[in-house]
């Protein structure tokens, strides 16, 4: 066999549907030692390398959506690997989240400056790609731990980081954990299987009601956490606030995204009695979740905080529609962790960009920047608009979809969400008009506006915003 009939055999196996996921994968992750090769001395080299391996997960994800079948709701591209007794695939949701993951990164990866800082982004893009597309509950929890450690370095790095957020971003996930792995070992005794394929054809006939009830709670804890929900949240301001723009920019984009999923695929479909006996107290903690963090954000004064706390109140909105179970729950759900993904790091993009002129993220030092700053000014209100739920952007349509499926099920706590999401238009014209408006040397002054490359980092998530407001469908 010569060279070129092997090649046209390496490009049929990863473009065949039956295992194009798992060669997405593989070959990903041998480009990433492949970068790792470099001489940390060729700083561009290796900064151009990884950009370039930061963009096949991109394209083959594009690939993948013109794979899938939109018209089932099973999922397709399955791969099976029988010595591991691993499975991987994608359906709507997953598929959905991979995009977006694939076309965030890239722009963590242009934000990084480091090679240690780089590294870690594709190592961390190669985990949550591999979490996203796994079929199997201990394959999902293997890579969702996995990312902490690099969380961790990512946010304990010094001079800037902080230890102390480092340390409770792993200490609130590993407390959800210690519940989570005997759900695992429990459900493995049960069903000799975590494979979701088999574990959902299974449960109908081995699960009692007490057992989906025992089973239920460790899950909940774990994708609570991860979401995150009251009281679990209180590591979500903290990380951002330690964090670099880019790792910023991945939590709000892509990390709390993982608890959306967890209640999706592995939570309904294993314990759905639970689910639906849980719904009343999960509305109750999505509503104070949803109440406090919206409250909470008034009073801060730290822009990313500030963001941090909406971040809380979209992901709680989230959760209670993956609750209500209604026949457009999933859809909806889907679609406001897809706007969000795309607004929320627009905005901490915003903010780090700010940053890096004034050196202070503290509100009271901006008044008057839409003076000095007007290209700023145009993007940071579409992007609050657009973060309140203003018309026209993704994720008014979003939440009109989640308050729908809520509506479906329960009016009342539909009303009450519709009469609390003034409190978002409250703290995001708040800030804005602090930031923007106001006596123009009332705060750091002489500030340069955007330059033609910081427009084109925001650009391609402004232009995601417009679109799905536009065109949702």
């Amino acid at each position: 066999m010569n060279y070129k009939e092997m090649f046209s055999n390496f490009v049929n196996l990863c473009l065949s549907p039956d295992t194009t996921v798992l060669a997405m994968l593989v070959v990903f992750t041998l480009s990433i030692f492949g970068v790792t090769c470099i001489p940390a001395s060729s700083h561009g080299l290796f900064r151009s390398a990884s950009l370039v391996v930061s963009m096949i997960p991109l394209f083959w994800s594009l690939y993948l959506w013109a794979l899938y079948d939109a018209s089932g709701q099973v999922f397709q591209c399955v791969v099976y690997l029988s010595r591991l007794h691993l499975s991987f695939g994608i359906d709507a949701v997953g598929l959905s989240l991979v995009v977006l993951t694939a076309a965030l990164f890239p722009l963590c990866v242009i934000l990084m400056r480091t090679v240690t800082g780089i590294l870690t982004f594709l190592l961390l893009e190669a985990v949550i790609l591999g979490s996203l597309l796994v079929l199997d509950l201990l394959g999902f929890y293997i890579l969702f731990e996995a990312s902490l450690i690099l969380l961790f370095l990512l946010i304990a790095r010094t001079p800037y980081g902080s230890i102390d957020a480092a340390y409770k971003i792993v200490l609130f996930t590993m407390a959800g954990s210690l519940f989570f792995l005997p759900i695992i070992f429990a459900l493995y005794s049960e069903c000799g299987s975590t494979n979701l394929l088999v574990l959902t054809t299974a449960l109908d006939n081995v699960l009692s009601y007490d057992r989906q009830m025992l089973l239920g709670w460790g899950m909940l804890a774990v994708f609570a956490v991860k979401i995150p929900l009251m009281p679990a949240h209180l590591w979500l301001p903290e990380a951002h606030v330690a964090a670099p723009t880019a790792g910023s920019v991945l939590l709000a984009g892509v990390l709390l995204k993982l608890g959306g999923i967890g209640f999706i695929r592995f939570m309904i479909p294993t314990v759905p009695a639970f689910t639906a006996t849980i719904f009343p107290l999960v509305a109750c903690l999505c509503l104070a979740s949803f109440l406090f963090s919206t409250l909470s954000t008034i009073r801060q004064i730290d822009l990313k905080k500030i963001v941090a706390y909406s971040s809380i109140a979209h992901m709680a909105l989230v959760t209670l529609a993956i609750f209500s179970m209604s026949e457009y729950s999933v859809f909806s759900s889907t679609f406001m962790m897809v706007a969000h993904g795309l607004v929320s790091p627009g905005l901490f993009l915003l903010v780090g960009l700010l940053y890096e002129r004034a050196h202070t993220k503290f509100l009271m030092y901006f008044s008057g920047l839409g003076a000095h700053m007007p290209v700023f000014a145009i993007f940071f209100f579409l992007l609050t608009c657009a973060n309140l739920s203003f018309p026209l952007f993704p994720n008014f349509v979003a939440e009109v979809l989640c308050l729908a499926s809520l509506f479906a099920v329960h009016e009342l706590y539909a009303y009450v969400f519709c009469a609390a999401q003034v409190l978002g238009a409250v703290y995001a014209f708040w800030g804005f008009n602090r930031v923007i408006h106001g006596y123009p040397g009332a705060g750091v002054v002489n500030l340069c506006d955007l330059s033609r490359f910081e427009i084109a980092l925001v650009a391609p998530l402004m232009m995601g915003v417009m679109w799905l407001g536009i065109k949702p469908m």
